[in-house]
Protein backbone atom coordinates (compact mmCIF):
# COMPACT_ATOMS: atom_id res chain seq x y z
CA UNK A 1 0.00 0.00 0.00
CA UNK A 2 1.51 3.77 -0.74
CA UNK A 3 -0.93 5.06 1.62
CA UNK A 4 -4.29 6.13 2.83
CA UNK A 5 -6.57 9.55 3.21
CA UNK A 6 -10.00 9.62 5.54
CA UNK A 7 -12.59 11.66 4.66
CA UNK A 8 -15.91 12.63 6.80
CA UNK A 9 -18.53 13.81 5.16
CA UNK A 10 -21.17 16.45 6.62
CA UNK A 11 -23.79 17.88 4.14
CA UNK A 12 -22.04 20.35 2.32
CA UNK A 13 -19.09 20.13 4.68
CA UNK A 14 -16.29 17.68 4.78
CA UNK A 15 -13.13 16.82 6.85
CA UNK A 16 -10.18 15.76 5.20
CA UNK A 17 -7.65 13.63 7.58
CA UNK A 18 -5.20 10.96 8.77
CA UNK A 19 -3.54 11.65 4.82
CA UNK A 20 -0.81 9.15 5.75
CA UNK A 21 2.16 7.90 2.70
CA UNK A 22 4.46 4.82 3.21
CA UNK A 23 8.37 6.89 3.34
CA UNK A 24 9.34 4.69 0.48
CA UNK A 25 6.43 6.25 -2.13
CA UNK A 26 6.77 9.79 -0.33
CA UNK A 27 7.70 12.89 -3.24
CA UNK A 28 6.53 10.99 -5.38
CA UNK A 29 3.04 11.81 -5.97
CA UNK A 30 1.09 9.67 -3.83
CA UNK A 31 -0.03 12.26 -1.55
CA UNK A 32 -1.12 14.53 -4.38
CA UNK A 33 -3.06 11.59 -5.58
CA UNK A 34 -4.82 10.62 -2.49
CA UNK A 35 -6.00 14.35 -1.62
CA UNK A 36 -7.12 14.72 -5.46
CA UNK A 37 -9.28 11.65 -4.85
CA UNK A 38 -10.91 12.70 -1.66
CA UNK A 39 -11.76 16.41 -3.27
CA UNK A 40 -13.46 14.58 -6.21
CA UNK A 41 -15.42 12.17 -3.82
CA UNK A 42 -16.42 15.14 -1.88
CA UNK A 43 -17.88 17.27 -5.25
CA UNK A 44 -19.17 14.19 -5.95
CA UNK A 45 -21.07 13.90 -2.76
CA UNK A 46 -22.14 17.35 -2.82
CA UNK A 47 -19.51 18.99 -0.61
CA UNK A 48 -18.41 22.12 -1.14
CA UNK A 49 -15.52 23.18 1.52
CA UNK A 50 -13.68 20.40 2.60
CA UNK A 51 -11.58 21.08 6.14
CA UNK A 52 -8.67 19.82 7.80
CA UNK A 53 -6.22 20.20 10.77
CA UNK A 54 -3.10 19.41 10.43
CA UNK A 55 0.42 20.11 12.26
CA UNK A 56 3.12 18.99 10.10
CA UNK A 57 1.60 19.68 6.04
CA UNK A 58 0.45 23.25 6.34
CA UNK A 59 2.53 23.91 3.24
CA UNK A 60 2.01 20.32 1.23
CA UNK A 61 -2.16 21.66 1.63
CA UNK A 62 -1.42 25.39 0.94
CA UNK A 63 0.42 23.87 -2.79
CA UNK A 64 -2.93 22.08 -3.63
CA UNK A 65 -4.87 25.06 -2.90
CA UNK A 66 -6.19 24.95 0.85
CA UNK A 67 -5.97 28.27 3.08
CA UNK A 68 -5.63 29.03 6.49
CA UNK A 69 -9.18 29.73 8.35
CA UNK A 70 -10.58 31.06 11.27
CA UNK A 71 -11.14 27.89 13.32
CA UNK A 72 -13.91 29.95 15.22
CA UNK A 73 -15.91 30.05 11.71
CA UNK A 74 -15.66 26.41 11.35
CA UNK A 75 -19.17 24.95 10.51
CA UNK A 76 -21.01 23.37 13.73
CA UNK A 77 -20.60 19.55 12.29
CA UNK A 78 -16.97 20.24 11.59
CA UNK A 79 -16.77 21.67 15.15
CA UNK A 80 -18.19 18.46 16.76
CA UNK A 81 -16.06 16.02 14.88
CA UNK A 82 -13.45 14.12 17.60
CA UNK A 83 -10.64 15.92 15.71
CA UNK A 84 -11.73 19.04 15.97
CA UNK A 85 -12.60 18.64 19.15
CA UNK A 86 -9.95 17.05 20.96
CA UNK A 87 -7.68 15.03 18.92
CA UNK A 88 -5.61 17.44 17.23
CA UNK A 89 -3.63 19.90 19.25
CA UNK A 90 -5.02 23.87 19.42
CA UNK A 91 -2.13 24.94 17.97
CA UNK A 92 -2.36 23.06 14.33
CA UNK A 93 -3.26 24.32 11.30
CA UNK A 94 -7.23 24.85 9.99
CA UNK A 95 -7.59 24.93 6.37
CA UNK A 96 -10.42 25.03 4.13
CA UNK A 97 -10.41 24.43 -0.02
CA UNK A 98 -13.72 25.51 -1.43
CA UNK A 99 -14.35 22.62 -4.23
CA UNK A 100 -15.99 23.73 -7.42
CA UNK A 101 -19.63 22.36 -7.84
Amino acid sequence: MQGIVGLELYGAAGLLRSLVVSPRHRSQGAGSALVTHAERVAVERGVSALYLLTTTAEAFFRRRGYVAAARELAPDAIRRTSEFAGLCPSTSAFMVKYLPE
